[in-house]
């Protein structure tokens, strides 16, 4: 398997910044699963970092109790509100198109893992995090084999031993990850103060990191910056987990202590202004050299 350091020479060159042609459904539409009235806040971090990252929409799933909380807290928002699993069915498979998050603030439950089923067996993109995946301890074959090379798991380390209880003697963050990859296809970025991301061909070793990132809301917020990037004319799934992770842990390793999970969402505009100046520069130096 071929392994490396994350860095933006890895993926920058690829990088979906707006171009004057683009319009919001260019940009790509993101459909966030959301759950539990008490956790909403976790949807949140997730769609205003999604938006933020470059998603042309976001729009939250929510029923007539969260509705209300949603509309109040973050205008810009869409929201569709779906009280019955059959709305459910119906309205995923009219958005087929659109990428999908489900797990902040889902709730660890048997709704939470009826939805994970639907959509990993009618959506092509879809992105799995916290309760998205803890919803399976019960229920493991049926999950590892609805998994495919254009899905993403985003499990922190207590979460990974939850899906793949049978690795636990594995000390090694990156050999569990190696193991757990011929277990499953599809792409994992385990979190932690060293993040691996592979997707069974490739790993990449993410040390741009801090410990100021170990803070409630940080897991959602680095699950909306990579859903923000997947998708048509966008960034494949392992590409997309490097680069939401290298950003998520350049924003937090320049945030220092008293960190908390809102500050990431606001310095997401300036990381994202100094990774674009990168990008122009890379690209001018190479047309020069073709020049010359």
């Amino acid at each position: 398997m071929k392994k490396q350091q994350n860095s933006p020479l890895n993926w920058l060159k690829n990088f979906p910044f707006k171009k004057i042609t683009d319009h919001k459904y260019s940009r790509g539409q993101l459909i966030i699963v959301g759950g539990q009235k008490e956790m909403v806040g976790a949807t949140i971090l997730s769609a205003e970092s999604a938006l933020r990252t470059g998603v042309g929409s976001v729009k939250i799933i929510c029923n007539k109790e969260t509705l209300p909380i949603y509309s109040m807290k973050f205008p810009s928002l869409l929201k569709k509100e779906v009280n019955k699993f059959e709305e459910f069915k119906k309205f995923v498979l009219k958005n087929k198109e659109c990428t999908f998050l489900i797990g902040p603030g889902a709730g660890s439950n048997k709704t939470t893992k009826q939805k994970v089923v639907f959509l990993l067996k009618n959506i092509k993109n879809v992105i799995l995090d916290a309760d998205a995946l803890t919803s399976f301890k019960k229920d493991l074959n049926k999950f590892y084999k609805l998994l495919d090379k254009n899905k993403i798991i985003t499990p922190h380390i207590r979460e990974f031993k939850s899906i793949f209880p049978n690795l636990q003697k594995i000390k090694s963050n990156e050999l569990k990850i190696i193991e757990a990859l011929k277990i499953i296809d599809c792409t994992i970025v385990l979190k932690g103060s060293t993040t691996y991301i592979s997707n069974g061909t490739s790993m990449v070793i993410n040390n741009n990191s801090t410990k100021e990132l170990a803070v409630i809301g940080s897991g959602d917020v680095l699950s909306g910056i990579i859903s923000s990037l997947v998708g048509n004319n966008k960034l494949n799934t392992f590409e997309a987990s490097c680069a939401g992770v290298w950003i998520h842990s350049e924003i937090g390793k320049k945030s220092g202590i008293g960190l908390i999970s809102e500050d990431l969402i606001n310095k997401l505009k300036p990381t994202l202004k100094q990774l674009y100046a990168r990008f122009i520069k890379q690209r001018t130096s190479k047309k020069s050299t073709k020049l010359h």
